[in-house]
């Protein structure tokens, strides 16, 4: 059965989002006959998946570079697909409702990663994190108009260049860091010609070089042309105002029909709005004011309609995205 919901929230940016409000992380690995969820967490949480892993298997060295970055996540998740049964979409949808909002593949393949971004991009939630050990491989995946997922580019065939950026930044809020100027451990920084870079940005990817010293990533847009800090901002303030609202029908016996049931609802929304502020979601002007709006609706102007529906129509919120400054123009001049 799918998710059945009395909250329904929308942003118009490009198109609706929805995700969970987490952003741990889900490993998805081929495996002779599947390997249901599983999560680990905590200190030992690498040698627990050495349990169920050995250690040259893709499964535990991608959890490993995830597990030993500065930034590391609480717990990472893993799950097994069957080449002969299944497919990493096929146990990916299976546990799309479980606690994760990054999936990163086993597979550099372009004919493994599109059919599950394909499934991202459908259900409006989550986000993929792919890697590629060829530039003409990033420009098929924006060719193939898929959107939700963020593409590393490294020709290191043996490094597991996505978990470590997922290790690296999952661990933020959504919404609170920009995927750009990102250090990974246990990555080689890529040798790559300016012709080359300029391929891999036109295909909305991105890479790992050194800059002034110093190994970073290069990019924070996604394959369909959005920053991953916008679609995951906005993906959690869905998330969190559907959770909240929900929660109110919980917590009250009814709530009636009268303005002040509106306005009840409209305080979750502001209230998240205002989370959103602490999370770098949403920008603040000079005097550290929200630049937010909440429309809560008159309920005495509402038909008999739709008050015997039971659906409250009407409440509305926009914002101005925080964004972030990944570039700078500076211009001077010398005299003497």
């Amino acid at each position: 059965m799918g998710l059945i919901k009395d909250v329904n929230v929308n942003i118009d940016v490009l198109k609706p989002t929805g995700a969970v409000t987490s952003t741990n992380v889900l490993l998805v690995v081929e495996k002779t006959g599947g390997f249901a969820y599983k999560e680990y967490a905590g200190d030992d949480a690498l040698d627990l998946v050495k349990v169920d892993f050995a250690e040259t298997t893709d499964a535990y060295k991608m959890a490993q570079e995830v597990l030993t970055q500065d930034n590391r996540p609480e717990k990472v998740a893993i799950v097994g697909y069957d080449v002969t049964g299944t497919t990493a979409e096929d146990v990916i949808e299976a546990n799309f409702n479980r606690d994760f909002y990054y999936v990163v593949l086993d597979s550099a393949d372009t004919a493994d990663q599109i059919p599950v971004v394909q499934l991202l991009d459908l259900k409006e939630k989550k986000v993929a994190v792919l890697r590629s050990n060829d530039i003409a491989d990033v420009t098929a995946l924006k060719a193939a108009g898929i959107e939700r997922y963020y593409v590393l580019y490294t020709p290191e065939v043996d490094e597991f260049i996505d978990a470590a950026f997922v290790g690296e930044y999952a661990a933020d809020p959504a919404g609170s860091a920009t995927a750009k100027f990102k250090q990974l451990k246990g990555i080689t920084p890529v040798d790559i010609t300016l012709a080359d870079f300029t391929t891999l940005e036109a295909g909305n990817g991105s890479t790992f070089v050194v800059k002034f010293g110093e190994p970073q990533t290069t990019g924070s847009v996604l394959g369909g042309g959005e920053h991953l800090d916008v679609v995951a901002g906005n993906d959690w303030v869905i998330a969190t105002l559907e959770e909240r609202v929900q929660a109110l029908y919980l917590k009250n016996r009814k709530i009636n029909y009268v303005q002040a049931g509106a306005n009840l609802i409209g305080s979750e929304v502001e209230a998240v709005m205002k989370l959103a502020i602490d999370r770098d979601i949403i920008a603040e002007d000079a005097e550290g004011n929200g630049l937010f709006s909440v429309v809560i609706p008159d309920v005495q102007a509402m038909t008999e309609a739709d008050r015997a529906s039971r659906k409250l129509k009407g409440v509305k919120f926009s914002y101005r995205l925080a964004g972030a400054i990944e570039e700078v123009d500076i211009k001077g001049q010398v005299s003497f």
